[in-house]
């Protein structure tokens, strides 16, 4: 099975130009002259449909030359598009990692070079930037200072190539030589290879005038830097003490600890973003103030496309692509139409002369009715793919086959579309339908010619093949087709969606009937669902158990609302300076009437896939606003956090369903807090912006939970209108175990600081993970070793006294 064989679409019909009317009206004209035995009308009506026929042939041969040269222009876009965006992502992922050393050098302006070799080490620069060729800190030394600074260099020399590498011996030697009143020197630094390293002795400043007016200015630089035969493009972002920028020059130069320098190789990143596009030249262009730089990578053909894509921030991107072939004889499919259409146009002429009655024509055009119908019901209208009928029908046929062949298997790939309901609600109908036949044509793209895909029914598709019964072939075809549904989607109003992923499931093997193979395949999709979605899982004996136990569970939460079964626990939050409680977690509970006590884990990925979430979460936040207004009547004024979903985060009245809670219990807005994870925030990162300014505009607060286990980068963080932090418990579990959980921890406390939110730590559980939070600054926590999640009487029992011991474990 391999991924070479793609989908190829069939050729339009050749009679294409000829209009019905004039079918219509010739056939009748044809009938009149048969029955009257005119000849010559024959001949000439023959003539006339040749003529037509031709006509039509060339009409349409140029409209396929048109639709494809315009199919090769919209490919060139959109592979202009991706290698901008991969670019794109590759400047904010290099802005990620100066903000990181920036941070580290402001909050640390005196450390050593062995300091930032193991700031640099724990961030994994060389691993996780493979453009990246050197990095380092230069420091402003005076002419008068020059002495000095060689003593301190050979005490704490810098080890650009690891901790065992003691460089070259001898004096400090200045490049290029010459008295100036200052040098620009590195105090640290960290080198790829021997071949990238640059002598200690280098001054910057004068190879880099644009170094001095950039420590006035605050503003990054770059610029090419030559090396041997090579350009490589320089980059340089001053660091001031704080971690922010002085509002004034003067401040700015009091301040100044040094420049963050990074040397890049350019081409390692043009060549990720040329990937898959081997016909693609790029080039790549900064022009901002004195910084002029441009890269060049690919060959530029002669009348080649071009495309210029403004990527902000001086970054400028232009793509140049093959030529467009034009006209119906450089089109090799245009000119095969045509030859054919027409022959095709002279056969239907001969063939005039032997039809002899109406009644001929009739049935002919009945049967091709017929079929047009039949084509219809066993096809979807949206995507054209076969629908349940026939995929039935072909599941039927290829069950027969494997049972003839005893070394082949028939298999099937059940493809649900994770978060489509999302894409309807935010995007609308139109952008969920291009999407279903974007992954309609996605999947017959990926399988072979043989295989069948069709659509099952809403934004479920079906995967039919046959296969040596080899497991390792199952999970390539799987891989195969979660890799390619992945890509962008660009929508026609040019909105994007950035990642489509999927959850598929996969059986294979003997079946008795297609309803059990798709079936066994539902039960695997269900399975890879319930493992987070985005993945494939193959299906297993077991899933029936699992199933049904799934469906009553849901059958259960349907009616638990109306029954009032849900009740909420409060956890409380600590300042460790003062021991005193602060505010509350609300954490939900289900008392199911026979199971007990049910955790949350054990039905909220239920609730969210049934949709139940919303009237859950509304039933959260009015009864923690109503907890917290009862407490605040009684003079005690304590904060309450709630949890929420992606579910209820991308609805549009999400606003709305907080301002109603607020208004009801009468609380107040700042009392609130709301708390979300990174994924949550981070899956649709515009929209969940505006629906968050819309509620911060209520007076309320918002917290980003479990931080540090997803993908929001500092740029993105300084985007998202949040107040606290919360970091995940993972990080606080490491510390009983050594490592760098402790570096971690205190750089999201960096991190707090810098951005002024709030930081909390979750998860405490051992004395020693306490008093190690309090040794690095840590100012709010909460766990079970504090406290653990109790009823609001008990709560009213400690915030009447406002004050609770933590060490003891409370009930």
């Amino acid at each position: 099975m391999s991924a070479s064989e793609t989908y190829r679409p069939p050729p339009a019909p050749a009679a294409e130009g000829i209009h019905p009317a004039r079918v219509r009206s010739g056939a009748r004209r044809l009938v009149s002259a048969l029955s009257q035995g005119r000849a010559s009308v024959w001949t000439a009506l023959t003539a006339l449909l040749v003529a037509a026929g031709v006509l039509g042939a060339v009409l349409g041969a140029r409209v396929v030359a048109r639709s494809d040269a315009e199919k090769a222009r919209l490919a060139f876009h959109l592979a202009s598009s991706e290698t901008a965006s991969t670019l794109k992502m590759a400047i904010q992922h290099e802005e990620d990692l100066v903000d990181g050393a920036s941070s580290f050098m402001a909050d640390n302006p005196t450390a050593s070079p062995a300091d930032f070799d193991r700031w640099a080490q724990s961030a994994q620069a060389m691993k996780r930037y493979p453009e990246l060729q050197n990095i380092g800190l230069v420091a402003l030394v005076p002419a008068s200072g020059l002495k000095s600074f060689e003593a301190r260099l050979a005490a704490n020399p810098v080890r650009a190539l690891g901790p065992e590498w003691a460089g070259p011996p001898g004096p400090l030697q200045v490049l290029p030589p010459g008295n100036r009143p200052y040098y620009c020197l590195a105090v640290a630094g960290l080198a790829r290879s021997v071949s990238t390293y640059l002598p200690a002795g280098v001054d910057y400043c004068a190879l880099a005038p644009a170094l001095m007016p950039g420590r006035d200015s605050g503003a990054a630089s770059y610029a090419p830097f030559m090396r041997g035969s090579a350009t490589a493009l320089g980059v340089s972002t001053p660091v001031y003490r704080g971690g922010a920028v002085p509002r004034t020059t003067a401040g700015r130069r009091r301040a100044f600890v040094g420049w963050l320098g990074e040397l890049l190789e350019p081409q390692v990143v043009l060549g990720r973003a040329l990937e898959g596009h081997p016909n693609l030249a790029v080039s790549f262009s900064y022009v901002l103030g004195r910084s002029h730089v441009v890269f060049h990578s690919g060959r530029v053909t002669a009348g080649a496309q071009t495309a210029a894509i403004n990527l902000r921030n001086g970054w400028t991107v232009a793509t140049f692509g093959p030529a467009l072939a034009g006209g119906v004889f450089a089109d090799s499919y245009a000119l095969t139409l045509l030859i054919a259409g027409t022959l095709l146009s002279v056969m239907l002429g001969l063939l005039m002369f032997i039809l002899t009655t109406g009644r001929r024509r009739a049935l002919s055009l009945v049967h091709e009715k017929t079929r047009e119908l039949s084509h219809q019901a066993l096809h979807d209208n949206l995507t054209g793919l076969p629908n349940r009928a026939l995929v039935l029908d072909r599941a039927e046929q290829l069950l027969a086959r494997a049972a003839r062949q005893p070394g082949m298997m028939a298999g099937a790939l059940f493809i649900d579309i994770d978060g489509f309901k999302h894409v309807n609600d935010n995007l609308g109908h139109a952008a969920g339908d291009q999407l279903l036949r974007v992954v309609g044509e996605r999947l017959q793209g990926a399988v072979r010619e043989q295989d069948t895909v069709g659509r099952h029914g809403g934004d479920e598709f079906v995967v039919l093949f046959e296969a040596t019964h080899d497991e390792a072939t199952l999970y390539m075809l799987a891989d195969r087709l979660t890799e390619v549904l992945r890509e962008p989607v660009e929508l026609a109003d040019g909105r994007k969606i950035y990642s489509v992923t999927a959850s598929i499931g996969v059986a294979a093997g003997k079946h008795a009937t297609p309803d059990a193979l798709l079936r066994d395949a539902d039960l695997a999709l269900y399975a890879a669902k319930a493992a987070g979605k985005d993945r494939y899982a193959l299906f297993e004996a077991n899933m029936y158990s699992g199933r049904e136990g799934r469906l009553e569970l849901e059958k259960d939460l349907s009616v638990a609302p109306q029954e009032q079964q849900f009740f909420l626990l409060y956890q409380p939050i600590f300042d460790l300076a003062s021991r005193e409680m602060v505010s509350v977690e609300a954490l939900i509970r289900w008392q199911h009437p026979t199971r007990g006590v049910v955790a949350p884990d054990s039905f909220i990925p239920v609730a969210e896939e049934s949709g139940l979430i919303v009237p859950i979460g509304r039933w959260v936040l009015d009864e923690a606003c109503r907890q917290a207004a009862a407490w605040a009547e009684r003079g005690i004024h304590i904060d309450v956090s709630v949890n929420v979903s992606a579910y209820q985060l991308g609805r549009r009245d999400f606003a709305e369903d907080v301002r109603r809670a607020i208004g009801r219990s009468g609380v107040e807005p700042s009392s609130l807090t709301l708390e979300l994870t990174e994924t949550t925030v981070m899956r649709h990162l515009p929209a969940a912006c505006e629906r968050l300014e819309e509620v911060k505009a209520l007076g309320v607060r918002v917290a980003i939970d479990d931080f540090g286990t997803g993908y929001a980068s500092l740029s993105y963080l300084q985007r998202i209108p949040v107040d606290v932090l919360k970091v995940d418990k993972s990080f606080v579990a490491a510390l009983s175990e050594g490592g760098q959980s402790r570096a971690l921890l205190q750089a999201i406390l960096g991190v707090g600081r810098a951005l002024s939110l709030a930081v909390v730590a979750e998860g405490i559980e051992e004395p020693a993970q306490l008093s190690a939070l309090e040794e690095i600054g840590c100012e709010l926590a909460q766990g079970l070793f504090m406290a653990k999640p109790c009823r609001p009487e008990a709560i009213d029992n400690l915030l009447s006294s406002r004050r609770h011991v933590v060490g003891s474990r409370a009930a």
